[in-house]
This record gives structure tokens, C-alpha cells and sequence, in this order.
């Protein structure tokens, strides 16, 4: 078992490897180039008789002209942002009299920088600071100080359900932490010393039971709120005291006394403390959270001698790659700075799951966490496909496919080859993770015995039980599935874009690959059940927000007559695009509670959506 696991590392690995070569060998500015002209002049069945060849972005048939800020203001926006500020969607907000469209003009100065702003004035304050859990000092001398405390209330059935609930959720997720070595080296030191100021493994634990408390009643606890008859999937705690606070805040205190280090442990903590102000829909905290690990990484990794065979060099792979991915992320989909941390990522190896290879072999414990490492290192090579789709496609200075100046189309030979690279990605996947797009919400292949008879993993609703699958079995494969789907989605979007605003140059490869955008958009496995009902547990879901938005305002045009109507009415299943209508207004609806961005959103949705 051990010797097979190392080739199915070592192959994923070596595959990893080829298909990043094969990207950074594209021959992309001759791909655009070699389009063909053809493109742009076929006439096929998708003409639209109601657009003219010479119309742009300053004329449309309502009379209405696209101001010039339009165009200016693109490039402040992030691509899920971008599709705000389509013409066509522009004009139509304009035209839909709802009250909140009249902000549409501070998106046009401001970008993006605007929509942050609506997060920053939702939360002014810090999560309270009031609260925190009974102590007693221990270990004083006569004549001496001491600063180790004790927690009585935090008692060893407490921190033994509490520290399962945190590697069976998050450290699913983002393996930032090993189960063994936390238990024996740091919990088993402060239940015998307590817990010191300038203790890292006191900060380190304290953060680890605060989010054990957070993921078990993000499942089983009571729901914050109810809207129009629907329990939010934001359980436990409040809004403003979610679970696991008292706790989180004898972390927040003590964390200042070893913030300044530039240890493993310190960029440990300050990602498990963005992790949890996440769950809490704190996202600029999270966001300054991510960036100080960053910044202590990136001097770990430059700095510090490091062997990377060893188990330590392991953890501070999975810690630096675990950096990158929350990096992108905002990054990509709120603007917000990077701190270079992924300039390293060719100095910097993908992590190995050393103690996994310690265990004994075929320990069914040694499976399921394997299953699990693959799809870490996954997610890290999708990044970086993801990463190209978005500096190729949508950011390039020699394509325009989202943009009405200088448009030429979306660069079809550049678009066909990174839906091969995609599609390459997941053939090449271990078997446990791969599926096909006809059972994207059936159970993985890997776990038979969790399967039942004619049930699927996800589902729009899954009633009122609270479902708790062990190694967060739901949530991780609903974020592997649902960001493949973004990517494609996001590759295939420029041709949406198209049918909208160039119909009359739209060719038959063009309809096709529009519906596959829309196709790819349908039913994302994290918008549904169980995921949508324990939202804590969901990692990055601004991110998920910001996208949401973007695909619903796409939703709302193909009922617009058009060419983007008729391709959707002949190559769409119309009730997928009403289920997932459904089921992103309700994700938006509920997130608009802790989310300033979705908070402006839904006061335009809602009036889009209004009697459908």
C-alpha cells in the first residue's frame, strides 16, 4: 500500500509537471494571430436580425449611450466585476428602474475599490472583544510572576472534540497542521503547563479549539436567522459572536506577544486566525490575516536553511502552498494586493504528506487521508491553470474579448487549447477524485460505503437534518468540482459576451462553446446542500459570492430575446438555469447578513428577479 501511494504521488507530481510545461510553451500571441477570419464574417442561424453589423458600445436599439467611463473603468474591475459594466447589462440596469442601479455610476469611477468599500462599511468594528473563558493563574512563586493560566471550562473532553472537529473540517482543507504532532507535542505541554504568554503553542492551540467549536456548531447549531421561511446556513452563534469567540479572543490576546516571529508556527496561526475570521464573514480581516502568513513565509522560505525532505520542510510546503492559494484568490476576485509570495512557487516544492508515509499499510485511515492529500495538490495545480485563464484570456493587452474597443473576438485557438489543458487535468486526477460532468453530484468513487441507494451527495435541499459527513467529505469535493467549472465557465465566457453585444458574428463553434459557458455555470455543486448549509465550514466564500453575482446577471439576459436566448433555449436545459437562478439568489440572500458586497447585490437581483 505505502509503495503504491509513493508512485501515485510521484506520478501526480510528474503529471503536475507536464502540464505546466505544456502552458508556459503556448505559443499564445500566434494563437490569437492565426484565428481565423472566417470567424467574423460567417453567417449561420444565429444572426441576429435585430442587431446591425456597425453597432457598438456608444449605440443601442433602447437609444441610450454607454458612457466612455465605461470602457476607462474596465480595467479597475476585477472579471467577475466585469460583467456589471457589459453594455448590454449596463443598459439594462439603467433601464430597470431599481433604486440601487444609480450606484452603477461609483462602480464607474471607482471599480472595484467601491464594492470593498461596501465590506468595509458593513463591519467598522473588530469582532467584541468583551468575552472570553474563566481562567486561574498557575505556577506563581511567592515572590515571582507568572503568566501560564489555565482554563478549567476547557476541559479534555473538550479539547479532544473540539481538536477532531478541526482536522475532520478545516485541516481537511488546508492540511496546515499534523494530528499526531499537535497532540503529543502541544496539547499534551499545556495540559501539564498551561498556557504562557509568548507561547506559540498556546496561541496555536487556542486558534485549533476555536475553530473545533466553530466547524461543530457551524453543523448542528442553531441557524443565526430565518429569511422568508429558510434557516441561514450560517449556524452557531451570532452574527457579531459567532461560535467559538471566547476562545478565539484568548488566542487574539496572547497572538501579540509572538506575532513578530518568523517561524513555522507563527504563519500556522496567523493562517488558522484567517481561517476562522473567513468562517465569520470577516473578509478584509481574513484578507490581512492571509497577507502577515504571507509575509512571514515568504522570510521562512528566503531566510531560513531548510531541507525539505524533512517533516518540518513538508509542513512549511503545505504552509506556503496553503499562502498561495488564499493569495489568489482575493486577489483575483476582489483586487486586493498580493504580497509576492508566489514568485517563490518554483523554489518551493509541492508537499509530500511525510507522516503519511510512516503509517502502517493498508490502514483504511491511510486511504481516506490520501484521498485527501490528492486533492490538496490538485487545487494547486488548478490554480495555476486558473491563473493563466485569467492572465491569458481576460487580463491580456493583445486580446480584447470582453471589451467593445479594438474587439476582435476571443482567441479561439488559445480558448481550445486550455479547455484541452483543463480537461487534461482531470483525466490525469487519481481515480478517487475523477468524475464526469453527467455525476458532478454523485458521491466519489473513492468512498462506496458512505453512498445510499439512489441518493447524491449534493442536492438543492436536503431537509432539516444537519448532515456531517466524516473528513468533510462534501465540502471538499464540492470545492474541487465547483472551482473545475469555474475555470470553464470563466474560458468559455468571452463567447456570452459575444452573443450578447456581436451576434450577427456569431459562428456556429461560437454558439457552441457559449452554451458550454452557461452549461459550466449550472448547478455548482457548493451552492447546494449540504455545503449552503453550513457555511462556516465553506472556505474563501466571498469568493463564491463575487462569482455568483456575475453569473446571475448572465442568467437574467438569456431570457432577453437575442441570440444568447435562443442558443439557451436550444442547447440549455432550462431547468437547470431556473435551479440554479434558485439556488445562487438564496446563497446571496443569505450571505447579504455578514456580506457588505452581497448586501448591494441583492438590492439589484432581487428587483432583476422580482416575480420570476
Amino acid at each position: 500500500m505505502a509503495a503504491r501511494k509513493d508512485k501515485t504521488m510521484v506520478h501526480i507530481l510528474d503529471t503536475l509537471t507536464r502540464l505546466e510545461n505544456k502552458f508556459d510553451n503556448m505559443r499564445i500571441a500566434n494563437a490569437t494571430d492565426s484565428s481565423s477570419s472566417s470567424d467574423f464574417v460567417a453567417r449561420t442561424r444565429y444572426s441576429s436580425s435585430q442587431s446591425s453589423g456597425k453597432r457598438n458600445e456608444r449605440e443601442t436599439a433602447s437609444g441610450h449611450d454607454i458612457p466612455t467611463e465605461v470602457r476607462r473603468s474596465y480595467q479597475h474591475l476585477t472579471v467577475p466585476h466585469k460583467v456589471i459594466l457589459w453594455p448590454c447589462i449596463f443598459l439594462h440596469l439603467v433601464d430597470s428602474g431599481i433604486q440601487a442601479a444609480t450606484d452603477l455610476q461609483h462602480i464607474l469611477q471607482e471599480g472595484t475599490s467601491w464594492l470593498i468599500k461596501q465590506e468595509m462599511t458593513k463591519h467598522p468594528d473588530p469582532l467584541p472583544a468583551d468575552s472570553g473563558l474563566p481562567s486561574y493563574r498557575i505556577g506563581a512563586a511567592d515572590d515571582g510572576y507568572s503568566t501560564r493560566m489555565a482554563f478549567p471550562t476547557l476541559t479534555l473532553q473538550l479539547i479532544d472534540e473540539y481538536t477532531n472537529s478541526y482536522f475532520n473540517t478545516f485541516n481537511v482543507l488546508y492540511p496546515i497542521l499534523n494530528h499526531d504532532a499537535f497532540l503529543d507535542d502541544t496539547v499534551s505541554r499545556l495540559m501539564r503547563d498551561g498556557y504562557a504568554d509568548g507561547d506559540p503553542g498556546a496561541v496555536l492551540a487556542l486558534m485549533v479549539f476555536a475553530l473545533g467549536q466553530c466547524a461543530k456548531e457551524g453543523v448542528f447549531g442553531n441557524p443565526i436567522g430565518v429569511i422568508d421561511g429558510v434557516p441561514s446556513g450560517y449556524r452557531g452563534g451570532t452574527v457579531e459572536r459567532p461560535p467559538g469567540i471566547e476562545i478565539f479572543n484568548e488566542a487574539r490576546r496572547r497572538l501579540g506577544f509572538v506575532v513578530t516571529l518568523c517561524s513555522l508556527e507563527n504563519v500556522q496561526i496567523l493562517l488558522l486566525q484567517a481561517t476562522y475570521l473567513e468562517a465569520t464573514g470577516r473578509h478584509l480581516d481574513f484578507w490581512r490575516s492571509t497577507v502577515a502568513a504571507s509575509m512571514a513565509c515568504q522570510v521562512l522560505v528566503r531566510c531560513h536553511p531548510l531541507d525539505w525532505a524533512t517533516q518540518e520542510g513538508d509542513m512549511i510546503k503545505r504552509a506556503y502552498w496553503a499562502c498561495v492559494l488564499s493569495e489568489d484568490l482575493y486577489h483575483l476576485d476582489l483586487d486586493l494586493p498580493q504580497t509576492g509570495i508566489h514568485t517563490l512557487e518554483d523554489e518551493v516544492p509541492l508537499p509530500y504528506f511525510q507522516e503519511a508515509q510512516d503509517q502502517l499499510s493498508g490502514e483504511r485511515g491511510v486511504d481516506e487521508r490520501a484521498y485527501f492529500q490528492y486533492h490538496f495538490l490538485a487545487m494547486i495545480a488548478l490554480r495555476r491553470l486558473i491563473g493563466r485563464i485569467h492572465s491569458v484570456i481576460h487580463e491580456s493587452s493583445s486580446t480584447h474579448p470582453e471589451s467593445s474597443d479594438d474587439y476582435g473576438g476571443p482567441p479561439v485557438p488559445v480558448i481550445t487549447e486550455m479547455a484541452r489543458q483543463l480537461d487534461s487535468w482531470r483525466s490525469v486526477l487519481p481515480r478517487p477524485l475523477q468524475w464526469h460532468d453527467s455525476d458532478m453530484l454523485d458521491f466519489p468513487i473513492s468512498n462506496p460505503q458512505a453512498r445510499r441507494p439512489n441518493e447524491l451527495l449534493f442536492s438543492p435541499n436536503q431537509g432539516s437534518v444537519p448532515i456531517n459527513y466524516k473528513f468533510n467529505l462534501d465540502i471538499v469535493t464540492a470545492q474541487l468540482r465547483t472551482r473545475f467549472y469555474y475555470a470553464r465557465f470563466m474560458m468559455f465566457r468571452p463567447f456570452v459576451y459575444k452573443a450578447l453585444h456581436f451576434p450577427e458574428l456569431m459562428t456556429a463553434e461560437d454558439a457552441n462553446y457559449c452554451a458550454l459557458a452557461i452549461q459550466s455555470a449550472c448547478l455548482w455543486p457548493v451552492s447546494m446542500a449540504p455545503p449552503k448549509n453550513k457555511k462556516r465550514l465553506v472556505p474563501h466564500h466571498f469568493m463564491w459570492t463575487q462569482n455568483f453575482i456575475g453569473i446571475l446577471l448572465i442568467l437574467r439576459m438569456t431570457r432577453e430575446e437575442g441570440v444568447l436566448k435562443q442558443i439557451c433555449d436550444e442547447r440549455v436545459d432550462y431547468g437547470s438555469i431556473e435551479m440554479t437562478v434558485q439556488l445562487m439568489l438564496g446563497w446571496i440572500r443569505d450571505v447579504r447578513q455578514v456580506d457588505g458586497i452581497a448586501e448591494w447585490s441583492w438590492r439589484i437581483l432581487e428587483g432583476l428577479f422580482e416575480g420570476r
